[in-house]
């Protein structure tokens, strides 16, 4: 039986490229727009990064080396459009009425798609109190389920670096959950 990751190798090897990207969108759709959207928090913001990440994939697809497994590639293109449209958000400077930057737990509120329950909204909190760099490594280790490897080629940093922000960022969190319990 032959894996989508696979599929989409062969695909690229014969210059299918449209038909490849259709396999990606198909195989990582879902995980690319969710951790697009834990960086830029807003779902339209991540419906805009998650084009541009599709735009920059097909473009990179005839240039692709196979250094790196198609699914870590993507993530970093789509960890880079987060980057690009977070700096180019700081660059216009969204303030508040009172001049400061909105933070995360704020943001996250402000989105309608936002639909926060008990439980989860405390937590969501408490992610909002970690560092931005906490919260990335953090999320894609938690949520996206990357290993420390794929978080560090995505992010483009070593892999003690990223062992050492998740595991404080963990410590943070277990030491507020257990503050609130």
């Amino acid at each position: 039986m032959v894996s989508s990751e696979d599929h989409i190798e062969k695909l690229i090897h014969s210059s299918k490229h449209e038909r490849a990207l259709t396999e990606i969108a198909h195989v990582f759709h879902e995980r690319l727009y969710w951790m697009i959207r834990k960086l830029v928090l807003n779902h339209e913001d991540a419906n805009d990064v998650l084009q541009n990440t599709y735009v920059r994939v097909f473009k990179g697809l005839p240039k692709f080396r196979f250094q790196s497994s198609i699914k870590t590639w993507c993530y970093r293109i789509a960890y880079n459009e987060s980057m690009r449209h977070l700096n180019k958000q700081k660059k216009q400077a969204l303030l508040w009425p009172d001049g400061t930057l909105p933070d995360y737990w704020s943001q996250l509120c402000e989105d309608p798609y936002f639909d926060a329950h008990q439980v989860d909204a405390h937590f969501q909190k408490l992610l909002g109190e970690l560092t931005e760099d906490q919260r990335i490594v953090f999320s894609m280790k938690y949520y996206d389920e990357l290993k420390f490897t794929e978080i560090a080629a995505v992010t483009k940093r070593n892999v003690n670096a990223i062992k050492t922000t998740y595991y404080a960022a963990k410590k943070a969190l277990t030491q507020q959950l257990k503050i609130a319990v």
